[in-house]
């Protein structure tokens, strides 16, 4: 394949400067002269007044990569929401109709760090899958145990071990287009889904997605020990799991946020590069940043969220 990639994110004015630094660190770390990437941005109104802005991080950093802004539809103005996380996650279930030219697309959350190059997930062949991901956290059989607690839990039934974090995907926009399952996850959205558009599409694309090496989405709350027991529960094999937690391609914080608090797991790699650029350093009020570790009890739940 071509070394041109495509990716979009899908962000509301509330997230605009970390997707900056997302970005920023998409360009900075794709180490190889020849790769650059379309970068399709659908979000609502009120960011699209700073496109202009979010341009100039392009530029700055690979004048042959682009950015390309959507204005974010609005068949989930009502979905449910939960945990603060807004309407704006499920704008990627319709990225096959935003961008109805592209047949494939990575599509990365916002609240990632990028550390390598995506060209690994863009060459991936899915064939007749939907989807390619990594398996989350929630796989982990004592996590699992509370997604059974929820009220929705027969629709889970078979995903344990092949559950996959929405985080970072490959998706195949063709197949998706002609499979047009538009009305199922607008109605869908308004379900409660704990996890959201995250559970719609692992529940609606069962048997259909591929599993990405774990290094492409390394949860940032995770430790040492959880990548064994990756590896113990058969999720990952431990040459994956050990090249994830030395070098990740992608820190994805889940969970609390290093922007909230510079005190979490791995926030401290988000600040370094963050301090590292005279054009994303000044994007955040440091005073208004808590520093604080999370320990005890709710340091060991904290670390099996799944999300």
């Amino acid at each position: 394949m071509n070394s041109r990639i495509e990716i979009a994110f899908c962000f509301d004015e509330k997230m605009m400067y970390p997707a900056c630094v997302a970005i920023a660190s998409l360009l900075d770390y794709k180490n190889d002269e020849k790769i650059h990437y379309n970068i399709s941005c659908i979000c609502p109104e009120e960011v699209l007044a700073y496109k202009e802005e979010l341009k100039s991080f392009v530029r700055k950093r690979d004048k042959e990569s682009n950015v390309s802004f959507f204005r974010a539809p609005e068949q989930f103005e009502h979905a449910f929401e939960i945990r603060g996380v807004t309407v704006s996650t499920y704008l990627r279930l319709l990225l096959h109709r935003v961008l109805p030219q592209k047949d494939r697309i990575i599509y990365a959350d916002v609240d990632v760090l990028f550390q390598d190059s995506l060209k690994e997930i863009w060459e991936t062949d899915l064939s007749c899958d939907l989807l390619a991901g990594v398996k989350g956290a929630n796989n982990f059989k004592s996590t699992w145990q509370v997604c059974k607690s929820y009220s929705y839990a027969n629709e889970l039934d078979g995903l344990e071990g092949k559950y996959i974090n929405a985080g970072i995907l490959l998706m195949n926009l063709k197949a998706i287009r002609e499979w047009n399952p538009d009305e199922q996850w607008i109605q869908m959205s308004q379900k409660n889904y704990h996890y959201q558009d995250q559970d719609i599409l692992n529940i609606t694309c069962r048997g259909r997605i591929k599993f990405l090496d774990i290094r492409y989405n390394v949860q940032a709350h995770l430790e040492k020990k959880d990548f064994k027991d990756y590896v113990n529960e058969g999720l990952y094999d431990r040459g994956q799991c050990d090249n994830a937690w030395e070098y990740p391609a992608v820190l994805h914080y889940t969970g609390q946020k290093p922007w909230n608090n510079r005190g979490v797991n791995k926030g401290k790699i988000w600040w370094q590069y963050v301090e590292s650029q005279s054009d994303l350093k000044e994007l955040f009020d440091k005073s208004k940043i808590q520093n604080r570790k999370t320990t005890g009890i709710m340091g060991k739940i904290n670390r099996h969220l799944p999300f």
